[in-house]
């Protein structure tokens, strides 16, 4: 980036929250336009990088700090929140592969067993993380599968992968997986889940999970394949191959011989923070605390304490040297900016503003409704989107004398669609840490966004109108 044009995105940034937040806007409070401001500004910086992405993941605290529009003691909080803590154990468990090599025996085990067409790469870790991310959370799924990637992307040359397409589009991949494939059932996150207790006080009884996937399996299968093949289309890798053929790479995997004891131990403890997380309703009540973020944070712990010989399987100099530490500002910032967002009115301000609009209900309805809830979950947490939304949508359907079901069932897929932006959700934030190009991840991510609302309006709407089983609950 030329010098000028640093200094451009620089200034741009917050002269532009300077301006919406001191303007005086009619019927506009000033925690609303400050936090608009603060919005475009870390967006700005973000996706124009004129300084270090961890540094803009700092700007939750020194805006309020120094314009005062939100309380600094709600957005602390963000900055120590569990899955700061999951990427912290997992970050140092991926490093523990790569002291001892256990990366590239990775990567050449996936090269060997998935292909080296980019195309095909790309495909099959979407469908992965999408499948993962069904019935687990989205962090989980992409904590343990990115670090994966990252390894294989190392072996074969790609340092920078901000720079690589297939890099960025094997990360993008995972993190639009992990926000598409939630959709499946109400495991797939705090947003479904949340959208299930909404719909539990509507109809008095309990929501069976079968229900959500028998009523949602539909639009979930066709938001997957519209992805794949968006992606096949939107991504074109600067390789169509990686170097080599299926047989190199298994060659080349024989040739390391077999696991040292230090790669057994990593392969141990990263295999065995996935179980804890994955089979997490066995043992919750005995230990409560134990949450994957913890799990991960606890094993990464102790791969200082194991010796080999007298040998740490790794030393903190070592971790400090080779962990992505922007990764963890980066996703505590986006969840700060969510939290700001929520905490001073500014996403229930945007809803009240789209409410209105939905008219009797109807097709309009849908794509208000639906448009509304995709808005929100690319600029707050997907999960705060269904917090605001699905209460509105209650509450407007059923005072028009309209069954809410249906509309509730829309509002909720849609919140899992955050793909845009590091704030969207933990997919998208986990891959900006990792170094994906913002740009790319922006602008691919706004037209599939566009391509998944259209299709979720068209098909939500005939759903609604020809199918009676989807307004039951």
């Amino acid at each position: 980036m030329g010098r000028q044009a640093r200094t451009f995105h620089t200034l741009g940034g917050p002269a532009v929250f300077l301006l919406l937040a001191l303007s005086p806007l009619p019927g506009v409070p000033y925690a609303v336009r400050a936090s608009i401001g603060l919005l475009v500004w870390m967006s700005w910086w973000w996706i124009a990088e004129p300084v270090h992405l961890a540094v803009t993941a700092f700007l939750p605290l020194v805006a309020p700090a120094l314009f005062g529009f939100v309380a600094l003691d709600t957005i602390l909080p963000s900055y120590a929140e569990p899955l700061v803590f999951l990427l912290i154990g997992a970050n140092t468990l991926a490093t523990l592969w790569r002291r001892w090599g256990l990366d590239k025996r990775i990567a050449l085990a996936s090269l060997a067993g998935i292909g080296t067409s980019t195309r095909q790469q790309i495909v099959t870790w979407f469908i992965v993380a999408a499948i993962l991310s069904s019935v687990l959370p989205n962090a989980v799924v992409a904590a343990s599968t990115m670090p994966v990637i990252v390894a294989m992307l190392r072996f074969i040359g790609i340092e920078n992968i901000s720079r690589s397409v297939f890099g960025s589009a094997l990360l993008i991949a995972v993190a639009w997986g992990t926000s598409i494939g939630g959709s499946g059932s109400p495991l797939g996150g705090a947003q479904n889940l949340l959208t299930v207790q909404f719909l539990e006080r509507v109809i008095d009884h309990e929501f069976l999970f079968t229900t959500w996937v028998i009523r949602l399996l539909p639009l979930t299968m066709l938001m997957a394949v519209a992805s794949v093949i968006f992606m096949r289309y939107a991504f074109t890798p600067e390789m169509d191959h990686v170097e080599g053929s299926r047989a190199y790479f298994a060659q080349e995997l024989r040739a390391l011989g077999a696991m040292s004891v230090q790669e057994r131990w990593g392969l141990v403890l990263f295999v065995a923070a996935m179980l804890l997380s994955f089979t997490r309703q066995l043992y919750a009540a005995a230990l409560p605390g134990l949450t994957p973020a913890f799990a991960f944070l606890a094993l990464g712990v102790l791969s200082f304490a194991i010796r080999h010989r007298g040998e740490p399987l790794l030393e903190w100099d070592y971790a400090q040297a080779h962990m992505v530490w922007g990764l963890i500002f980066l996703f505590a910032g986006g969840s700060a900016l969510g939290q700001i967002l929520s905490a001073t009115g500014t996403a229930q301000f945007l809803a009240d503003r789209l409410t209105p609009l939905a008219g009797g209900g109807g097709l309009l309805a849908v794509a208000v409704f639906t448009f509304l809830t995709m808005l929100l979950t690319q600029i707050t947490s997907n999960t705060a989107a269904a917090a605001i939304v699905v209460p509105i949508t209650i509450s407007t359907f059923t005072g028009l004398g309209l069954n809410p079901v249906p509309f509730v069932y829309l509002v909720g897929v849609a919140a899992n669609y955050g793909i845009m932006l590091p704030s969207s959700s933990a997919g998208p934030a986990i891959a900006a840490g990792y170094g994906v190009n913002l740009r790319t991840m922006l602008t691919s991510g706004m037209w599939l966004t566009i391509l998944l609302w259209c299709l979720l309006v068209g098909a939500g709407y005939l759903l609604a109108r020809y199918w009676p089983g989807f307004g039951v609950a």
